[in-house]
């Protein structure tokens, strides 16, 4: 016996939850790396346009998928003339029918939530965050495991390396800042 075929409704609010959660990942990654590698200022409007660009891509994305599932109904339709269809085949035909009606109002409901500056907004604050927590604990695991215990039998014999160390990365550290900020370069020190 052919199962159940699921909700219309239920299926596109969960494709909608699962692709606005792919843009918001999208854009918190974009957030990341913007301000790591790229040294970029937060800019809620330059992540408001790439979430709005993702979710027109997802949009167009449903749209093909939808043409697609239209053609292969047409192909197992036209089936019916030549052999008689099979209880599955026409269960098949059932369900590339759900499949069109989901793509076809999942495109259109991404499209919505594009053109809706709210919602927008929502997704990239929330990215926002996700990369602020993202970024905080990966500091704060960095630091954890940078701790020294002045109690361990080797500090003192270490101190003066990581002393010398921790000099050098911060020195290197602020004489790079200083260059890119002045456009100059430091005399060695």
């Amino acid at each position: 016996m052919n199962a159940a075929l699921p909700d219309l409704e239920r299926t596109v609010d969960e494709g909608l939850l699962i692709a606005v959660s792919a843009v918001r990942m999208a854009v918190k990654n974009d957030i990341i790396v913007g301000a790591l590698r790229e040294h970029d200022d937060y800019d809620p409007g330059r992540y408001a346009d790439n979430a709005r660009k993702e979710l027109h891509y997802l949009a167009r994305q449903n749209e093909e998928y939808a043409q697609r599932v239209s053609r292969m109904t047409k192909d197992l339709a036209s089936m019916k003339w030549r052999l008689g269809l099979t209880d599955d085949q026409r269960h098949d035909l059932k369900q590339f029918a759900l499949r069109l009606r989901v793509h076809e109002r999942l495109s259109v409901a991404l499209d919505a939530v594009a053109d809706d500056d709210d919602q927008v907004a929502r997704i990239v604050a929330s990215a926002q965050r996700s990369a602020s927590e993202e970024v905080s604990s990966a500091v704060s695991s960095k630091l954890i495991e940078l701790a020294v215990d002045q109690r361990e039998s080797d500090y003192a014999e270490h101190r003066g390396e990581r002393m010398e160390a921790f000099v050098l990365i911060n020195l290197a550290i602020l004489k790079a800042k200083h260059d890119a900020d002045t456009g100059e370069e430091l005399n060695e020190y």
